[in-house]
């Protein structure tokens, strides 16, 4: 069946698939693609109501795109072109240089580089954003840690992934925490919110009352970081 939801009159085209979830999962694209997860066997008569019911919050979300075109993901790191790093935004501005360097000074992102080539610079840059993102992430999992520390749990380590769909996830079984490339653009609170989000996960597997009940416990204020997160709009997922 070809899903669709009507946007301002437009018949707009949603990809559906279903997964072993329980619950639904609703994602709008700085693109205008709108994904809907959803558990495996749900109808399909089901799956058209709530597309009705979401139009006016896709809407909303689509609008929110328009408005913030500054802090999509960046197509090519260039001088006078915008980027944020824990919610701060920042004026890419690239040097010649012998050696490759990337520094924050200010409000600018300077990349010093002797490549002149573009793809070999987004490589380079992304070279750097990887392992910063890695430090800095790891280094936030270190000061949360002692939460579930006193649970026996094991402190995990992090991997940084390009992920379409989610801002993290975690391997009970490998001990790691995978969180996403492009959350190191989001405000430090709402990082924050992410990894204790899936620290909690290697006591509660699912999101039931426990898991949540833990959350409020450590972050009272999680559902404004999460709202927080959600319309920052860093990568649309």
């Amino acid at each position: 069946m070809n899903y669709s939801v009507t946007i301002k009159g437009v018949e707009m085209p949603v990809c559906v698939s279903l997964k072993k979830m329980k619950q639904v999962r609703l994602k709008i694209f700085p693109t205008g693609e709108i994904k809907l997860s959803a558990p495996i066997g749900t109808p399909d008569e089901w799956i058209a109501e709530y597309l009705v019911n979401k139009a006016n919050w896709i809407e909303e979300k689509l609008d929110l795109f328009v408005q913030t075109r500054a802090i999509e993901k960046e197509e090519h790191f260039v001088s006078g072109a915008s980027t944020r790093i824990l919610g701060r935004q920042l004026t890419i501005q690239v040097h010649s240089a012998k050696r490759k360097q990337v520094a924050i000074e200010d409000n600018e992102l300077h990349i010093y580089t002797p490549e002149s080539d573009q793809q070999k610079i987004d490589k380079q840059v992304n070279n750097w954003w990887q392992q910063a993102a890695r430090i800095y992430y790891q280094g936030m999992i270190d000061r949360l840690y002692p939460i579930i520390e006193k649970h026996g749990i094991e402190k995990p380590t992090v991997c940084v992934k390009k992920m379409s769909t989610l801002w993290g996830s975690c391997s009970r079984e490998n001990k790691k925490v995978n969180l996403n490339f492009y959350l190191y653009k989001a405000s430090v609170p709402c990082v924050e919110y992410v990894i204790l989000h899936e620290l909690a996960h290697f006591l509660y597997p699912y999101h039931n009352k426990d898991f949540y009940d833990f959350i409020t416990i450590h972050m009272p204020d999680w559902q404004e970081r999460k709202r927080q997160l959600d319309y920052e709009f860093v990568l649309g997922i």
